[in-house]
């Protein structure tokens, strides 16, 4: 079965397009570089003294069957950027489980030199962090910097704010800093699970998308129209939630529609040799998932399922929150799949990635990630999906899914 964007779908991608080009440019106007801020008397000379981090595109992937410094991998990413981040700059991060002592520590460092930190959680568990930092920034949205916690969905009506973003107006000599990934701030997110984070550099558009995004989210008001699906150059970011969803326009559900597993170009998919002796190359398809469930969940393992009796090589790892019906499908298809080799120790991650044939183009490289789960509940929630079409990303990704299949 497959699926073709109807023409009424085009027309509103394109007006979605023009809404974020608006929203950017309100932004620009409305956001242009902060006033330098006088640290407060007595304040360390550390304090007061931006780093010289400067982060760049790519992945970076924490490895809780690994070393403490593996482990907080992400967690240090995301702190050195915070110390980099300079006095008129603005940091804007939306999370929904923070409870980093030593991340509170730099964001309030940040805002003792200068820098704007605003900042969105979820009101599940508050953690001392998390008080510590609105007792500190104060609950007014409209301030140069504040502690947002939305009821529910920020820009829906119901389900959980659930984004993983961490935005940077400038980090160190990096400009327009957009992460996006799976990864909580907490202790759990760290040891036990594997996560991920993509960072994107200098690309003014992306960052402008997501924070106009931040922007709606913050006032914590149901949006007519809360999905968002974007093309920005090389990058398609979706924001959820997107409630009234069926399998027909899915959009996880068109994009596995959008695989084809025979002909995948040299040096894409995998290898594969018949008896005869001849050799061709399928696509490629590796997917990480820790909710996987529902009757979303149903229909997306139903595909996943017929890709690999298509002849695509597919392989999954999954985590807690993967179903029943979910894990038997996979089984029944004799899908290669883990739930993980480490007690204790599952994926958190909300990936997929493909190489091969991808809407017709048999040489694609393209990830799929951000705080996205495969179930029903994740169309009420505000996520993020960010798909990055990269060689370079994709061979990142795939790199980091061998060490969980072989390791985790």
């Amino acid at each position: 079965m497959s699926f073709a964007f109807s023409p009424s779908f085009l027309v509103r991608r394109t007006l979605v397009v023009l809404l974020l080009t608006g929203l950017a440019l309100v932004l620009l106007l409305s956001t242009g570089p902060s006033p330098r801020v006088t640290p407060a008397a007595g304040q360390p000379a550390a304090v007061q003294r931006a780093g010289s981090y400067t982060p760049q595109t790519g992945a970076i992937f924490n490895r809780p069957v690994g070393s403490r410094a593996q482990q907080r991998a992400i967690f240090t990413h995301v702190n050195r950027a915070i110390d980099a981040a300079t006095s008129g700059s603005t940091i804007r991060i939306a999370v929904y489980s923070f409870a980093e002592e030593a991340t509170a520590d730099r964001l309030l460092a940040a805002y003792r030199r200068g820098v704007s930190v605003k900042l969105i959680f979820n009101p599940h568990t508050i953690y001392p962090a998390e008080r510590r930092l609105a007792k500190v920034l104060g609950s007014r949205v409209n301030a140069r910097s504040f502690v947002k916690f939305c009821d529910h969905s920020c820009r829906g009506t119901s389900g959980v704010m659930h984004q993983k973003v961490f935005l940077f107006t400038r980090a160190g000599a990096a400009e327009n800093v957009v992460m996006v990934g799976s990864n909580n701030m907490t202790r759990h997110n760290a040891v036990d699970q594997w996560s991920d984070i993509y960072t994107v550099v200098g690309d003014a558009a992306l960052f402008f998308t997501y924070a106009g995004v931040f922007d709606q989210m913050k006032t914590d008001t149901p949006q007519t129209t809360p999905y968002i699906q974007a093309e920005v150059n090389s990058y398609e970011p979706e924001f959820y939630p997107r409630r009234r969803t069926t399998m027909v326009d899915d959009p996880i559900y068109l994009a596995l529609s959008a695989i084809t597993c025979q002909g995948a170009a040299e040096g894409y998919g995998t290898a594969v040799t018949a008896a005869d002796g001849t050799v061709s190359r399928v696509t490629r398809v590796r997917i990480s998932q820790h909710a996987w469930n529902g009757d979303r969940g149903r229909y997306l393992v139903a595909k996943v399922a017929e890709l690999a009796r298509s002849g695509c090589d597919v392989k999954v790892v999954y985590g807690v929150g993967a179903g029943t019906v979910v894990k038997q499908t996979l089984a029944r298809t004799s899908v290669p799949a883990s739930s993980g080799r480490v007690r204790g120790v599952h994926t958190h991650q909300k990936m997929f990635s493909v190489s091969g044939v991808f809407e017709g183009d048999p040489a694609s490289a393209l990830v799929w990630t951000g705080s996205h789960n495969w179930s029903d509940g994740a169309l009420r929630r505000d996520d993020v999906v960010l798909r990055v079409d990269s060689p370079e990303a994709y061979a990142q990704y795939d790199a980091n899914f061998e060490d969980m299949w072989r390791n985790g």
